[in-house]
């Protein structure tokens, strides 16, 4: 026998979709914030037709554009990501050649990263993607743009501090 989820009283239908979601997930933020990123992550990803590379991916390459190097550190601070997740993916783009790790010489345990002549070419094409895919976005969000950026960087702000 199969059990249905109970429709929310107050929250009509919008698709399908939206039938499936448990009744204690439709208003819990942080379950459509996982979503739309996972959709928006999906689309980026197909946008890149057969290649191997992540999204995330794209945040790292941009944000060491705009600096000669960082430590791990820093850039999992600027990037809002966990040290620990960021190593394996700092190690796949070392091993793709679009970055390279140089040793602190004070501090042997120490290094930075920065971006190879390969990781600026990359950097580049899955640029023009990224403005594309953003573009999508903006028609979906619209005038909401700039309210939904302010909420979302409310999260990050209040949350940010632990």
């Amino acid at each position: 026998m199969t059990v249905s989820p109970k429709p929310a009283e107050d929250s009509p239908s919008k698709n399908e979709s939206d039938d499936l979601i448990p009744t204690v997930f439709r208003d819990v933020v942080g379950y459509h914030l996982r979503v739309a990123q996972e959709v928006s992550f999906q689309t980026f990803s197909a946008m890149l037709e057969k290649s191997d590379l992540k999204p995330g991916w794209y945040s790292i390459l941009t944000i060491l554009s705009e600096y000669d190097e960082l430590t791990p550190s820093e850039l999992s601070r600027v990037c809002g990501r966990d040290r620990s997740t960021l190593t394996s993916t700092l190690k796949g783009l070392a091993i793709r050649g679009l970055i390279e790790r140089r040793q602190n010489p004070n501090d042997q345990r120490s290094y930075s990263v920065s971006l190879t002549d390969e990781g600026r070419k990359m950097h580049k094409r899955l640029h023009a993607v990224a403005r594309e895919h953003d573009r999508r976005l903006d028609a979906i969000v619209g005038k909401d743009k700039e309210a939904l950026i302010a909420i979302l960087a409310r999260i990050v702000e209040a949350l940010g501090k632990g």
